[in-house]
């Protein structure tokens, strides 16, 4: 069986400005997959910058040593043309291994309109509906979505910009009755409350108000010129898990705890994940069967990572990515596989064997230099390593990150173990702050 892994793009992208270093190599981790699956065929169909699919040397993709697996540039740039560069390759399956890239979190649903003229063309293609690609990409739509599924949720509102400032354009208004009104319900809101851009990538710039007063001068600013959804803040704890499967049959993995920053919510490039989180103070059973009981309500198909917070006793749902993520690598170094076996059992509807997975770290670190990677890769704890560098951004914030994933460990205190082994041989890397937010983590987990 030949089986296209596929992702799309449709942002511009500038290899020779943006660096990456993976460790293992993509190409280790393609060799270890198809040596699992020695009688079917893979090509890789991708648009740079080829997140978790393929090494990149600038704007080319670097090929792998496995004769079973061949990497494939896209060149289009609409769902028709990208389907018909798919189905010139003669995939019997066409696996969606979707990413994100700034400026919107909307590839989701480019790949499952590609999904979509694949099957037109009699191709069978494993990705999510675009409806469901579309409901998690507005996230107002999303908390329709899942309070319709009677899927715990924070109390929001929803703040229509152009409605909100509709006298600018519109002389004849006396007084602007939709604002008055969500600032009406703003103002009986419990604070604090979170308020976020409701497509976007919603977990970059989010803000958090402690009072009314805040929550207006942030709306009114000029820093809000687009839709925002206002959340109620979930106190407790913030995790995040993904799921794999299609057609009834899913894996909800256990989930990985975050760490929160200053203002309680998490960062994507400075949390900490750790994890995996099987019970203790947590239910994570009564969490299993509400996402399997979501993902089969709506048709998931493939792999989507899902936000959630423990608060009162409660799982709420904050929002579904329905792509790759942050934590897909991390839960392919806990499980021990190659991250394409878990897209693999998900396309072929079969459960991810969770049974020898062990208990893993991912830390954010300070960019790194070629020396510095090969050292850090060199320690035998450590599972995974990934850096993003934007050699020409002039703010710090968007230089990029590495994040390195350490562990494989049966117990918290071997965990604890390996990181104080790690501290103590890379202290400007990891500082006794990072070890402290780790220790407080792992605390939890006990």
């Amino acid at each position: 069986m030949t089986v296209v892994f596929y992702s799309t793009n449709a942002s511009r992208f500038d290899g020779e400005r943006v660096q990456s270093y993976t460790f293992p190599r993509r190409a280790a981790a393609w060799d270890a997959f198809c040596a699992r699956h020695p009688h079917d065929r893979f090509v890789v169909a991708t648009q740079l910058p080829a997140s978790f699919l393929a090494d990149r040397d600038g704007n080319a993709l670097v090929p792998g040593s496995a004769d079973a697996v061949r990497f494939v540039l896209l060149k289009s740039d609409t769902p028709a043309a990208l389907a018909q560069e798919i189905a010139a390759l003669s995939p019997d399956l066409a696996v969606a291994a979707t990413f994100w890239i700034p400026p919107f979190d909307w590839l989701p649903l480019q790949d499952a309109m590609v999904a979509d003229e694949l099957r037109a063309r009699g191709i069978a293609a494993v990705c999510h509906p675009c409806t469901v690609a579309l409901d998690c990409y507005d996230k107002w739509r999303t908390h329709l979505l899942l309070r319709a599924h009677g899927i715990p949720v924070a109390d929001a509102l929803h703040l229509d910009w152009q409605q909100f400032w509709c006298e600018r354009s519109t002389p004849a208004l006396t007084s602007n009755v939709y604002k008055t009104y969500l600032l009406r319900q703003l103002e009986r809101m419990p604070y604090p409350v979170v308020i976020k851009d409701t497509t976007a990538l919603s977990s970059y710039g989010m803000e958090v108000a402690t009072t009314f007063r805040q929550a207006v001068h942030y709306l009114c600013s000029g820093r809000t010129r687009s839709d925002r959804i206002i959340e109620t803040y979930l106190s407790g704890e913030q995790f995040g898990t993904e799921i794999y499967g299609r057609n009834g049959t899913y894996t909800v993995l256990d989930p990985f705890l975050f760490s929160l920053n200053r203002y309680g919510i998490t960062s994507p490039k400075q949390s900490v994940k750790i994890g995996p989180v099987t019970g203790g103070r947590y239910d994570v059973a009564a969490l299993r069967a509400m996402l399997t009981r979501l993902a089969c309500d709506l048709r998931l198909d493939g792999v989507a990572q899902v936000d959630v917070a423990f608060s009162g006793g409660r799982w709420f749902v904050i929002e579904i990515n329905p792509r790759l993520s942050g934590m897909s690598e991390t839960y392919a170094a806990s499980l021990g596989v190659p991250l394409y076996e878990l897209l693999y059992r998900a396309a072929r509807a079969e459960p991810v064997d969770t049974r020898a997975q062990k208990l893993v770290c991912n830390l954010k670190l300070p960019l790194l230099d070629d020396a510095q990677h090969e050292v850090l890769a060199s320690v035998g704890s450590v599972r995974y390593i990934h850096q993003v560098h934007n050699t020409v951004a002039r703010q710090e914030r968007e230089k990029g990150y590495c994040e390195v994933v350490f562990g494989g460990t049966d117990t918290v205190a071997a965990l604890l173990d390996e990181l104080d082994s790690l501290a103590a041989r890379f202290p400007r890397l990891i500082g006794p702050q990072s070890v402290q937010t780790v220790r407080a983590l792992a605390e939890k987990l006990r």
